[in-house]
């Protein structure tokens, strides 16, 4: 009697199992119905009479099923598929995958990142170091003024460059995404003007000025581009701004060692060994050591954070500053307080 009881509670307790596995298998299917997919890196090549089961090939069986059922639920939602390459590398909902799928295979793109200080001349280095141009031809290209008067129909803010000058000032810095089997350099720099259309442009207008001294809007950028490569520091730039602008004020010199480097026509990181022994170089331009006012065109193209610190710049009694080797930055009102800032970090 005791072994018939014992063997219906055990038929008891399979049944449970069963049921709570049933259960689980239900709950884990219905949550895969609904679930992201995830993607890491995948790349996936449609060929002729390839179907969508390309995609899910890789998932575990339960998920896969899941998927089909998903699909023929919403099968207006289904793209026709297009041969190539397909790269997905994230979670996706089904929806966002399917969105992704119906725009149709990635082309190669060449990804370059172009940093906020940079003149024409980091840039012309960074893409003929990549083997992307032969070295000098992005600079050609930005000086090309039968490009530039071309590119002023299609970019009506390049009216404010003045004769004879490059593209630089308005060739913004940030990452791209350049097709391989269109030129480069074309490319590229009409990706740029567009940035800066949308960044600076499009949010100042055509009249953007500083209320305190009398700056074109040409000037306003060549100023900006003097800021971005003096100070990297954000909080600090408004600051400086102010300093910059007192001085203009006040007709004393930028004092902005940085700025004859664009003279010498130097990448920046090779111009720095070079800033001493050339500052009581009074032919060059861009030193602003030696010459009044601003340098004759931009240094660089800043961004538009940098611009917004010179046209919201911050009011203080100093008039001097310095970077120490931590790059911290140290003011002073006179020039003994600024020479003594001198004897102390420097």
């Amino acid at each position: 009697m005791a072994y018939r009881n014992t063997k219906k509670k055990n038929g008891k307790v399979w049944i449970i199992i069963l049921l709570v596995f049933i259960c689980w298998c239900i709950f884990v299917a219905s949550s895969m119905y609904d679930s992201k997919l995830v993607y890491d890196n995948k790349s996936i090549t449609i060929g002729k009479g390839d179907s969508l089961s390309k995609f899910y090939n890789d998932f575990w069986v339960i998920e896969k099923y899941m998927l089909k059922l998903w699909l023929k639920n919403n099968a207006e939602k289904v793209p026709l598929l297009q041969e190539w390459r397909y790269v997905l590398d994230w979670e996706y909902t089904k929806e966002e995958r399917l969105s992704l799928i119906a725009q149709g295979p990635q082309r190669d793109y060449i990804h370059v990142t172009l940093l906020e200080w940079w003149s024409k001349y980091d840039i012309d280095a960074k893409l003929s170091e990549d083997w992307l141009i032969a070295p000098g031809a992005y600079i050609a290209k930005v000086e090309n003024q039968q490009f530039i008067e071309t590119l002023k129909w299609e970019f009506p803010f390049l009216i404010m460059i003045p004769q004879w000058k490059s593209l630089e000032g308005f060739l913004y810095p940030d990452t791209y995404y350049l097709e391989e089997w269109i030129d480069i350099n074309e490319q590229l720099i009409r990706a740029q003007l567009k940035n800066f259309e949308k960044k600076i442009r499009s949010v100042y207008g055509w009249d953007f000025e500083v209320d305190w001294v009398q700056i074109s809007p040409y000037g306003i950028l060549t100023l900006a581009s003097v800021i971005e490569n003096e100070e990297k520091n954000i909080t600090n730039k408004p600051i400086i701004a102010w300093i910059f602008v007192n001085r203009l004020n006040k007709w004393m010199r930028l004092d902005a060692d940085v700025t004859l480097c664009y003279g010498l026509k130097l990448v920046y990181s090779k111009c720095r060994e070079n800033i001493v022994k050339n500052l009581d170089d009074a032919s060059n331009l861009y030193n602003t050591r030696q010459n009044y006012w601003l340098t004759p065109t931009p240094i660089s193209s800043p961004t538009a954070e940098t611009v917004n610190s010179l046209l919201n710049y911050k009011k203080t009694s100093a008039i001097f500053y310095l970077h120490d080797d931590q790059w911290i930055i140290h003011y002073a009102d006179t020039v003994e307080w600024h020479n003594e800032n001198k004897r102390i970090y420097l």
